[in-house]
């Protein structure tokens, strides 16, 4: 058994440190950086510096960096290890999930250094999920388990009523709080959490009763509309007990790091 402290007491105590629930996303779009590995690069460097004090996460969509092929995967590693210089935890923004032995192949690359966590997609079942819960529980990471997403399209599927009445991400929940059950470290916090999106805020509070114990990873704030205002019922009195990503709303900013301190501010409040 492994003596490393379990992801969610990682984050409790960072959450704790840094005063900051702030998770800079790192989407380095060529339409407004401009195209190759080396402005990537240049662009993330510079506002991980500026940002990095106001938050307590990076979360580098993983998407933007494979499409610059090889180069890509060096500057991904590159700011990932910076960021971690820097004292902030590293959440890989990968959404996989495939068949088992595929799944464990995809955690054999994603469940390392520099990396502290890594998204994963549930559609295929537990024993899809499993090989990375296995991955993450031996070395002290994490994971965050897409249930219900920010996107315009995720009612789609997400929100379908099953045979019970209740919706599809409601039996996610449930399934994320089962994986999530050996990990729950003394903090409260589980090293499996949940990936919420914050432009649907009124599932919040039903989403916490069912996975009292998991991490919320929100994105949708900022640019897609979420308001950290309608945040409270992720955070339940608990301040580790969400973090919340903000891409576009900081990296592209006039100043990321005002951005990220008004971020800061808010969620402090907001979670208390």
């Amino acid at each position: 058994m492994s003596t490393t402290p379990g992801f969610g007491d990682r984050l409790a105590r960072a959450v704790a440190a840094r005063e900051s629930q702030v998770v800079l996303g790192l989407d380095p779009d060529p339409a407004r950086i401009g195209e190759g590995a080396a402005p990537a690069s240049e662009f993330c460097t510079r506002v991980i510096m500026a940002a990095a004090p106001a938050c307590v996460a990076v979360k580098p969509q993983l998407a933007w960096f494979e499409r610059l092929g090889s180069a890509g995967w060096d500057v991904l590693e590159r700011v990932a290890t910076l960021a971690a210089e820097q004292g902030l935890l590293v959440i890989a923004d990968a959404k996989r999930g495939d068949v088992d032995v595929t799944s464990g192949a995809y955690a054999d690359a994603l469940v390392r250094a520099p990396f502290d966590a890594v998204t994963v997609n549930p559609l295929l079942g537990t024993d899809a999920v499993t090989p990375f819960v296995t991955a993450a529980r031996a070395t002290g990471r994490g994971l965050f388990v897409l249930v219900r997403t920010s996107n315009p399209g995720a009612g789609d599927l997400q929100d379908l009523r099953l045979a019970d009445g209740s919706p599809w991400y409601e039996a996610v929940a449930r399934l994320v709080a089962v994986w999530g059950a050996a990990g729950v470290g003394s903090s409260g916090m589980s090293d499996v959490g949940a990936v919420v999106g914050a432009t649907a805020p009124h599932h919040l509070a039903v989403l916490r009763e069912l996975m009292p114990h998991q991490p919320f990873l929100i994105p949708g704030v900022g640019a897609q509309g979420g308001r950290p205002e309608d945040l409270g019922a992720a955070f339940a009195g608990t301040r580790a007990a969400a973090v919340v990503a903000a891409s576009r709303s900081i990296l592209y900013a006039a100043d990321p790091r005002v951005a990220a301190e008004a971020l800061r501010a808010q969620l402090w409040d907001v979670s208390g």
